[in-house]
């Protein structure tokens, strides 16, 4: 049986859920991770390319995090 369920970290749920994509899916033991972008929390772009790098990889966490502990495989 398939089992999946849709990761929101808390800080962004919203902005998810206006845009209407998921940022990862966990499914039968594996985490897949949509692209992330260095955007703030209200989903605005941030023009600093240095601080723009930093809040992708800081997104990517924040999802990481919301998934819990690594028991599923990470993919992206």
């Amino acid at each position: 049986m398939n089992n999946r369920d849709v990761v929101f970290p808390p800080h962004r749920h919203a902005l998810y859920e206006r845009n209407r994509y998921s940022p990862a899916v966990r499914s039968n033991g594996f985490l897949f991770v949509s692209g992330q972008v260095g955007s703030r929390d209200d989903g605005s772009p941030e023009p600093d390319l240095r601080q723009q790098v930093r809040l992708a990889f800081q997104n990517l966490n924040a999802i990481l995090n919301a998934a819990g502990p690594r028991s599923t495989t990470w993919s992206t």
